[in-house]
């Protein structure tokens, strides 16, 4: 189709908002779909940018999309939020990821593989075990301290 489409993905749990837009900046199509039908829709825009807001499962939704030849882009959710007009929904937020992936100062997210992803997972784990697990003053007498 036009080699000059951007798709943008608000991702959820089961289902995800996938817009499209034309050259033009015209949305072609905006509308909530599980995950099977957005691959299908993907599918249609072979050469398309793709943007998604960065977070756990957009990194794995990247590493699928960037091995079957597509352009995959990872925008900082706090400068999508920038860019929302009205209530945080689903719609507002894939036409806000495509606003903010329009601007000139866009910095993206690098793509993080499972392992990196394993890691940092492992690395918030052990903080909030810190976190819990420092004795408070309630607990331990005054001599301890």
């Amino acid at each position: 189709m036009n080699n000059n489409t951007t798709i943008c993905i608000d991702l959820a749990k089961e289902v995800f908002q996938v817009a499209v837009f034309n050259q033009a900046g015209k949305a072609k199509l905006n509308k909530e779909v599980t995950a099977k039908k957005m691959c299908l829709i993907i599918a249609q825009y072979p050469n398309a940018a793709i943007y998604k807001e960065a977070c756990g499962s957009a990194h794995h939704w990247a590493r699928r999309l960037t091995s079957s030849g597509h352009k995959v882009d990872l925008i900082p959710p706090h400068l999508a939020a920038k860019y929302r007009e009205g209530n945080k929904n689903n719609k507002n937020d894939a036409i806000s990821i495509y606003e903010a992936s329009r601007s000139q100062q866009l910095h993206c997210v690098q793509i993080r593989t499972l392992e990196q992803q394993d890691i940092t997972t492992l690395h918030k784990f052990r903080e909030g075990y810190k976190k819990t697990s420092e004795p408070s003053s309630r607990f331990w007498p005054r001599v301890w301290r």
